[in-house]
């Protein structure tokens, strides 16, 4: 399949964009990790839907937004019943909203990975709200001591989360029909 040629802008349009003004948008992304242990793991007797929740953490002391983990031990529903689910709960937040990817793993004695999912994409979290995973692993491959993930029936959970913070726009005007220098080239700060 071929394509016509696009014709030539006229006389003065020819020439590379010119801007008034310009503006570009930094943004901030904070990493930070938690690590969660339940000891005699075994011994929960959550029925279906029932709830373990971690200690409220942040990305560091001075930061108002306070996240946890929550663990249905034996799932959330039926159609989850033989699975651990986990999820990661914005517990509160001095925003309307905030943006946020994540990854979870379970560890080993080794303090090694050997479970481990991770969200797609950045989820919208509201106070109150939380996204996760409602079959992160099958409870009989949880607790078949063969496979080695609750050493000492503990279970280890690790969570990677990335934080998504807008900064303020700045902005650069130039008088009119003056070509301005390119903004600098976008940044995602760790």
């Amino acid at each position: 399949m071929s394509r016509e040629p696009t014709p030539p802008l006229p006389g003065d349009m020819s020439t590379a964009p010119i801007a008034e003004s310009w503006c570009y948008t930094q943004v901030k992304v904070v990493k930070f990790s938690y690590m969660w242990t339940i000891n005699n793991f075994s011994f929960c007797r959550e029925e279906m839907g029932e709830v373990l929740k971690s200690s409220t953490f942040s990305s560091s002391p001075s930061d108002k937004m306070k996240w946890c983990l929550r663990v249905n031990p034996k799932g959330l529903d039926d159609e989850s019943k033989d699975y651990l689910s986990l999820y990661l709960l914005l517990v509160s937040c001095p925003k309307s909203e905030v943006r946020a990817k994540f990854k979870f793993s379970l560890l080993n004695a080794k303090r090694e990975e050997t479970k481990a999912m991770e969200s797609q994409r950045a989820y919208r979290f509201v106070q109150g709200k939380d996204w996760g995973f409602k079959k992160f692993i099958r409870r009989d491959f949880l607790l078949d001591e063969a496979n080695g993930l609750l050493p000492d029936d503990k279970l280890t959970l690790f969570c990677e989360h990335l934080q998504h913070c807008l900064q303020k726009r700045r902005k650069h005007c130039t008088a009119l029909r003056k070509e301005l220098p390119p903004p600098p080239p976008l940044q995602v700060v760790l």
